[in-house]
């Protein structure tokens, strides 16, 4: 990335995420990957970062006097009365109609117009721009549906970390899905297109003041606009067997967890485990070209498989800023993504709890170095030591607990481990709770909790000791949020969480992290 070693170096997100190490892992990744059998530099590998506060804090209009440290607060909350203020104007300020004229004798004069339906009021329609008069629909009919949501958030650590501040973030994400079929008039049949592009932009508080690797926020990156996918997707056999080819995001379809997803750390999302240690990973939001098949065995089961390619040289801070270095470099080998899955209680006449099994497999290809060997190289005692190709295994479950009504109890976990000798993380584990509709008069609202855990390889811990370094351990995340569902379209989502050993090495305090997320789908 071009950052030097006093800086932490991000990696990433969403489903996103964002992941992030601290100063002296990412000096001391950099140094381990420098010369991986000459297949390019370490901050590839873990560069999904979000921007530097030098470069990209958000600038305010309110800046004359006003302490750096509080700007971009102030620039997240005049978002958010923005957006507050739009929905306190009275009914008549929104465009709603007045009463059609009465005559004297009792006859309607200027009548309304007959509808079938009544349109839905602003705070009750799917989607903040509502259905275009009726052209949204008609688009859907004809198979294309357009999705821009805005994600805007406010994160500060009031103590622990790096240092103390406070930052705002955003993302930008435009969607158009094409169902082909219908766009042709069954000229093709059972074929898709789907593409989107991500605006990213503000500060990371991970990188900037906290120094996790788990990162506080699943959407940090650098400011850019970048598209993100591009693919056609084929089914056959009923829809039995899909193919998907284009440049693609791996984690938008693998290690998915429904309920994992309410959480806004980033490791919720594309946990550390595959994040961490795959370099160049095609996670949010970068995607690679690859290819993946899915298979349905079964009504309640399915197997997937994906191929990505993996490039060393590529970098979104420098030569692939906007998304369209579409590289597949032979001597960065490939990510083998594999995953079974089983559907408990998701058929149409199926009852009881619901639940998602999946059990799955990483493998990059490239050959990777052990982390011994690369010490010995350092100290100048011995030469790299190839280990072949990198793997984990991986699992997650989501079952529901307790259903009625409108009220639900959900649990996950995910977990997962990979060989100590090559890997930064060698062992990995979360879950949670998510609770539904327990407020009285607020059935769709969220709240949650949940613990991660990432287990630093002791071989890497090792390899930094002999080096002079400090000794890492783990680096453990807890975070209770509760999402408000304002309206179909509009959430709100204050958050805390609690980092202990932030990116794993001794020395850095426990953090107390405070954030507010609000999402839009226009």
């Amino acid at each position: 990335m071009g950052w030097g070693c006093a800086r932490a170096n991000v990696v990433r997100h969403p489903r996103g995420k964002t992941v992030e190490y601290g100063e002296k892992a990412r000096c001391a990744f950099r140094a381990a990957h420098k010369n991986r059998s000459g297949r390019g530099k370490l901050d590839s590998p873990l560069h999904l970062a979000s921007s530097t506060p030098s470069r990209y804090s958000v600038r305010s209009g309110l800046s004359f006097g006003v302490p750096r440290v509080v700007r971009p607060l102030l620039n997240g909350l005049s978002l958010f009365a923005f957006i507050a203020g739009t929905f306190s104007l009275p009914a008549s300020d929104m465009g709603t109609p007045s009463a059609p004229a009465q005559a004297t004798d009792g006859v309607t004069l200027n009548p309304p117009p007959v509808a079938d339906t009544p349109a839905p009021s602003l705070m009750d329609q799917d989607t903040m721009s509502g259905d275009w008069g009726g052209m949204r629909k008609k688009l859907a009919e004809d198979g294309a549906t357009f999705t821009p949501v805005y994600t805007g958030e406010v994160f500060g650590n009031p103590s622990g970390g790096m240092r103390q501040g406070v930052i705002y973030d955003g993302a930008m994400n435009v969607a158009v899905d094409f169902d082909l079929e219908r766009m042709s008039g069954g000229a093709v049949t059972d074929l898709a297109f789907h593409a989107n592009a991500v605006y990213t932009h503000g500060t990371s508080l991970s990188q900037a003041y906290v120094g996790d690797f788990s990162n506080t926020s699943s959407i940090a990156f650098y400011n850019s606009l970048r598209l993100q996918e591009l693919w056609l997707e084929k089914w056959f056999w009923n829809k039995r067997l899909s193919i998907r080819v284009g440049n693609m995001s791996a984690d938008s379809e693998f290690f998915l967890s429904s309920n994992g997803s309410l959480f806004l750390s980033g490791t919720f999302g594309t946990f550390n485990l595959v994040a961490l240690n795959v370099p160049d990973f095609p996670g949010y939001p970068l995607a690679s070209p690859g290819v993946r098949l899915e298979l349905l065995p079964t009504p309640n089961s399915y197997v997937m498989t994906g191929v990505y390619g993996l490039d060393n040289d590529s970098s979104p801070s420098t030569n692939n800023q906007y998304g369209t270095r579409f590289a597949m470099a032979p001597n960065s080998g490939v990510l083998v993504l594999t995953e079974a899955g089983y559907l408990l209680n998701q058929g149409a006449n199926d009852h009881g709890l619901q639940g998602t099994y999946r059990l799955g497999s990483f493998v990059d290809t490239g050959n990777h170095d052990t982390w011994a060997s690369r010490a010995d190289e350092a100290l100048h005692t011995g030469s790299l030591q190839g280990a072949g190709a990198s793997y984990g295994i991986y699992g997650v479950i989501d079952q529901q607990l307790y259903t009625k009504d409108k009220e639900s109890i959900s649990g996950f976990i995910c977990s997962g481990g990979s060989p100590a000798n090559t890997n930064f993380i060698d062992f990995y584990v979360d879950g949670g709770f998510d609770f539904t509709g327990f407020i009285p008069g607020r059935p769709a609202d969220v709240a949650g909790a949940a613990i991660a855990r990432s287990h630093v390889s002791r071989d890497f811990s090792d390899d930094q000791i002999r080096q002079g370094g400090t000794p890492f351990t783990a680096e453990t995340v807890l975070e209770a949020t509760y999402k408000i569902q304002l309206a179909p379209w509009w959430t709100v989502q204050p958050d805390f969480q609690y980092i202990v050993t932030p990116g794993g090495e001794k020395g850095i305090p426990n953090a107390t992290v405070l954030g507010l997320r609000t999402t839009v789908a226009f």
